[in-house]
């Protein structure tokens, strides 16, 4: 439900880089005419690995006053002292495009299998909010939450961890999206703890990015963890690219520019390789405005180009380093990027194949085939991103690569200051006849019966600070976003 500007005609006599032709004669791309178009494909197959000790990120306590972004973040993450390896295992949609599990670091201390049970009777509140009186400041609640807080209205997304719904705070009457997992009566691996525990500390830590979803509260009760999320009223990207086929290159270039910006602050600003970029983690704000979310499988604090080594992400965004198990960095973000970029042009991500394995080996053998209808500026800038080394891929040497993509041709109409400040008119206008219909999300979950994942939440019980990572494997979870975050309300609204 979007409707859609159309697009300038493709100029046929620039390119986006002088010493570079459009057909570069690297071995990786190949121009032919397009293959027959096919119905949109279905969800992508999502991998996950157990991530070594030595990538993790490493747990975190308070932050010092003067440190660097990056110092900052790890700083933060080091009083959870985990051990253990994580990988993802929360999906808010119901797709084919699942995560799979392999293991292939070197360095990996456990297989990832150990498991323990969380106890009923134990329930984590940091300690720092505990006491917090319930106030309510100029219509803003600025204290910790409880599942009773918000009233849930439709179901946005489902998965075997856990469920994303749509939920109006029961003091303000303000929409948001509740990220609920479940950790009662069942048994939680630590990875899956870990990566709560990581994905929680990145939305906070990147919580004031205009392109990035931002984070209101987290908590937890007896049976869940909750992370209270921007409701991104204009649904997901897949949505919108699966009405439309595939999208001028106009408004490919729009979302990508925005995209460029999230990635450039997650890596340089932050040292989070995000890992799984993709349409379906690219939701639309009330504007049409992009929101990256779900940092599942993002990892922290990287500082260099080969710090990681696990096979994970979504099959047919994988960079060809990650799929042959080598040492990778923050370049694998841009071939996602350059891969998305080629999906959202011809309706199709450039590699595919009938299962995980021929995806995989066509992204690493296989020729990039670059359908005759893309401009030569499209062509030029998807064949530097799709370049199988990842030395020579365009978004490896930063920050100059980072310049020269706002400075390709591809993105000549994209004004980049007035970008960052959400100036420019998204070319997406979603359709908004009532917010709390979540008419832009799949049938498929927002006529969901809620009954089976809405349950009385419990009230939180004290912990001891001295209690051990097993008996307390969700201290210091809890978190409310400062009363500047909160006090903005267009995020719900569709104000401007």
């Amino acid at each position: 439900m979007s409707m859609l500007r159309p697009a300038a005609p493709a100029l046929t006599t620039v390119r986006g880089f002088g010493a570079t032709p459009v057909g570069s004669g690297d071995d990786d791309s190949d121009y032919c005419a397009t293959p027959p178009l096919t119905a949109r494909r279905g969800r992508g197959a999502r991998i996950n690995d157990v991530v070594s000790a030595n990538c993790s990120p490493v747990l975190r306590g308070t932050s010092s006053p003067r440190v660097s972004g990056i110092a900052k973040l790890r700083m933060q993450l080091e009083p959870l002292s985990l051990s253990d390896s994580r990988a993802s295992t929360m999906v808010t949609r119901n797709n084919s495009r699942q995560r799979c599990t392999s293991s292939s670091d070197d360095d990996l201390s456990e297989s990832g299998s150990t498991s323990y049970e969380v106890q009923l009777e134990n329930d984590f509140v940091s300690e720092s909010v505990r006491e917090k009186p319930a106030v309510i400041e100029g219509g803003l609640v600025s204290r910790k939450m409880q599942a009773e807080d918000f009233e849930p209205l439709r179901c946005l997304g489902k998965g075997t961890y856990g469920t994303v719904l749509l939920v109006k705070q029961r003091a303000t009457g303000r929409l948001y999206a509740q990220k609920q997992f479940k950790k009662a009566s069942v048994v939680v691996h630590k990875k899956l703890v870990e990566q709560t525990k990581t994905e929680r500390q990145i939305l906070e830590s990147v919580n004031r990015h205009p392109f990035v979803v931002k984070l209101f509260y987290a908590f937890q009760d007896h049976e869940k963890l909750y992370l209270i999320l921007e409701y991104g009223q204009g649904g997901e990207l897949f949505t919108h690219l699966n009405t439309e086929k595939m999208f001028p290159e106009s408004v490919a270039a729009f979302y990508m520019a925005e995209m460029v910006l999230a990635l450039s602050h997650l890596h340089d600003t932050l040292g989070v390789v995000y890992r799984d970029l993709k349409p379906e983690n690219c939701l639309l704000d009330a504007q049409g405005h992009l929101l990256l979310t779900d940092f599942g499988l993002s990892k922290v604090a990287v500082e260099d180009d080969s710090s990681c080594k696990s096979i994970l992400g979504t099959v047919e965004y994988m960079a060809p380093e990650v799929v042959l198990g080598q040492k990778y960095g923050k370049a694998v973000d841009w071939w996602s990027f350059g891969a998305l970029a080629y999906d959202l042009m011809t309706g199709n991500p450039p590699f595919r194949g009938g299962n995980h394995a021929k995806i995989q080996q066509n992204i690493v053998k296989q020729k990039l085939v670059l359908p005759y209808f893309l401009g030569p500026d499209a062509k030029d800038l998807l064949t530097r991103l799709l370049n199988k080394n990842p030395a020579k891929r365009l978004g490896a040497n930063m920050p100059k690569d980072l310049e020269t993509i706002k400075s390709h041709r591809f993105f000549k109409k994209i004004d980049w200051k007035k970008l960052a400040t959400r100036e420019l008119e998204p070319p997406i206008k979603p359709m908004i006849t009532d917010p709390e219909l979540a008419e832009n999300f799949s049938p498929e979950f927002t006529q969901l019966s809620l009954s089976s994942m809405v349950t009385d939440g419990g009230v939180p019980s004290p912990v001891s600070p001295k209690d051990g990572f097993k008996d307390n494997p969700f201290g210091g979870f809890t978190f409310v976003a400062p009363s500047s975050l909160l006090e903005k309300g267009s995020f719900m609204f569709g104000v401007a």
